[in-house]
């Protein structure tokens, strides 16, 4: 007897999850998790140390990194705590959220070693969080990368 017109699925068919938006919060207990959280943390402690400065035309610049950073960076960490990733699984996670780690530490790196070379007290702060930034978004990025190039999904 053949199976043709039936609905059952046959044995060796893998059957898909269905790809519901759920809060999960075992996603903010591992290391992407732990790493989105700290380069959130990174950015608004580095935020409230560039808004003591003085120096305008570093808080400029730190400020429209600052900002892109937190909305992006918390969007993706909404995103993975819920699942939406999940439900888009075609789209390439890993390569875009590589791009865009790797985009910010560079650009951290430069203004990071901008706000020391200012002189003063905050700058100082200022380059220490952004060092810490940049070590949080690269290690995302590396470990993004390593994901993209293993071929795992990306939650």
């Amino acid at each position: 007897m053949s199976n043709f017109n039936s609905n059952q699925a046959s044995p060796t068919e893998r059957v898909r999850p269905e790809k519901i938006v759920r809060f999960d919060k075992s996603y903010i207990q591992s290391t992407p998790g732990y790493l989105k959280l700290a380069q959130i943390a990174f950015n608004i402690i580095g935020f409230i140390c560039i808004k003591i400065s003085w120096t305008w035309v570093s808080a400029i610049f730190y400020n429209i990194l600052y900002w892109a950073a937190i909305i992006i960076t918390g969007l993706l960490l909404l995103m993975y705590t819920f699942h939406i990733v999940e439900k888009y699984d075609k789209w390439p996670w890993h390569k875009f959220e590589c791009l865009y780690c790797g985009i910010v530490a560079l650009t951290y790196f430069g203004l990071s070693i901008f706000a020391t070379t200012i002189g003063e007290n905050v700058g100082y702060a200022v380059g220490f969080f952004g060092l810490c930034a940049i070590l949080a978004y690269s290690f995302d990025a590396y470990l993004k990368f390593k994901g993209w190039q293993r071929g795992l999904p990306p939650q």
